[in-house]
């Protein structure tokens, strides 16, 4: 038998080997390395984003949440803090007619008449509200005597004492007649306010009020520096020594909802509406101003029906001082308004007003007021035509809003875009 001797081993090919399996060891261990220390980094990393989240929702400490119904709106999810935005815009076309001023008896042009921005909401509780509202005009309204300036028309706070009571302190409506329900002119029928309310309104002052909200009767009372004027300094020498006015209304039907508008849609339910206002004021005992200062004293009473559509309204006043007597003293007046919708968003108004002691009784109006998008855009159409030659004004002017160019006795058409969002 013969035997044959070993192979001879490459040493340097057996070296060459362990090597690279070594090299491909070491690249393993460091690229696991590497992966370990990148998961690790961005474990750290995103702890750091959830506690900077965390830190930045204890800051809100509830959900806020963002949208649109019927105004923009944020709120927290508790609803202790919340904050509403609406802009209301009045943009018309104005021809007057007059029968007996100097120079041209017709005038016309164009003119942005009204703007308001309005904030609304609550504050460190559901039961603590706020209201803020600026008014531009163009032209004097029953209201707004500053033209072409952003004035303060609204600014309140009020605590929701429960069971149906609150308490109001701040610059708001005046509780009398029933536009006093009403923020502004957009929930008026002919887009301004009323004949009534420019020759008997009482206004809008600071002062302090309570109410009462039931089911089917509601209520307010208040202090206030200032009736039926414009003075707002409490120390004015043309001020009021003191002044109150209270505002009572029962209903049956149709609910308080419904009735935050002056006219009722086709699909609104039927209801009736009775409201009583008394306010009495004093001027101030050292005041010698001449004219004495107006005091506003009263009564008023106004019923409201509305059905598919329709509503009527009358209204009765007797006040002291009313706006548009040549002189102070006692005046009385009846206010009769209907409206009806003729087709889906068409609508048709009428009103007349009738006061007593003035050159000028009888002021009536009528138009029709078409409704896009719900009530977002309103176009209205009116005429408004004093009946009776003479001064339309008197110690205090109502010209201006109603399109009445000035004091002399003319017919105005007025066609009004209304914008509100």
């Amino acid at each position: 038998m013969i035997l044959g001797s070993p192979a001879p081993i490459d040493v340097q090919r057996e070296l060459a080997a362990m090597r690279a399996e070594l090299a491909e060891i070491r690249v393993a261990q460091r690229e696991e390395w590497v992966d370990r220390e990148r998961a690790r980094e961005l474990r750290a990393v995103v702890a750091d984003a959830m506690a900077d989240s965390a830190t930045r929702a204890s800051f809100l400490s509830s959900e806020v949440s963002c949208g649109y119904d019927r105004g923009a709106y944020m709120r927290s999810a508790d609803g202790c803090w919340s904050v509403k935005i609406n802009l209301l815009a009045q943009v018309r076309f104005v021809y007057n007619s007059a029968s007996n001023q100097q120079g041209a008896d017709n005038t016309w042009g164009m003119e942005t008449h009204r703007v308001n921005a309005m904030l609304a909401g609550t504050m460190l509780d559901p039961s603590v509200s706020w209201m803020m509202m600026t008014d531009y005009n163009t032209q004097p309204d029953r209201f707004v005597e500053v033209v072409d300036e952003v004035v303060l028309l609204y600014a309140w706070v009020r605590k929701d004492m429960g069971s149906g009571f609150a308490v109001t302190v701040g610059l708001q409506n005046v509780p009398w007649d029933m536009e006093s329900d009403y923020v502004g002119s957009c929930n008026i029928t002919s887009g301004e306010f009323s004949i009534f309310n420019y020759r008997f309104g009482s206004g809008k002052q600071e002062g302090v009020t309570a109410s009462y909200h039931g089911d089917w009767w509601r209520t307010t009372a208040g202090v206030f520096s200032q009736l039926n004027g414009f003075e707002q300094q409490w120390d004015s020498p043309t001020n009021l020594a003191a002044g109150l006015a209270m505002r009572t209304e029962a209903k049956i039907g149709a609910e308080w909802t419904d009735l935050d508008w002056e006219y009722s849609l086709r699909e609104g339910q039927e209801g009736m509406v009775f409201g009583l206002g008394t306010l009495w004021s004093s001027g101030r005992a050292e005041n010698s101003q001449e004219p004495d200062t107006p005091a506003a004293q009263g009564f008023t009473a106004d019923l409201r029906g509305t059905a598919a559509g329709a509503t009527l309204i009358a209204q009765y006043a007797l006040m002291r001082d009313p706006v548009g007597q040549p002189e102070l003293g006692w005046g009385s007046g009846v206010n009769v308004q209907g409206s009806v919708f003729v087709a889906d968003g068409v609508q048709a108004f009428a009103e007349a007003c009738w006061m007593d002691a003035v050159e000028v009784p009888w002021i009536a109006q009528c138009g029709v007021n078409w409704y896009v998008g719900g009530r977002v855009m309103k176009v209205t159409t009116r005429v408004v035509v004093p009946f009776g030659s003479g001064d339309v004004n008197g110690t205090r002017n109502i010209a201006g809003g109603l399109g009445i160019a000035d004091s002399g006795n003319n017919a105005s058409l007025v066609t009004q875009l209304q914008l509100l969002f």
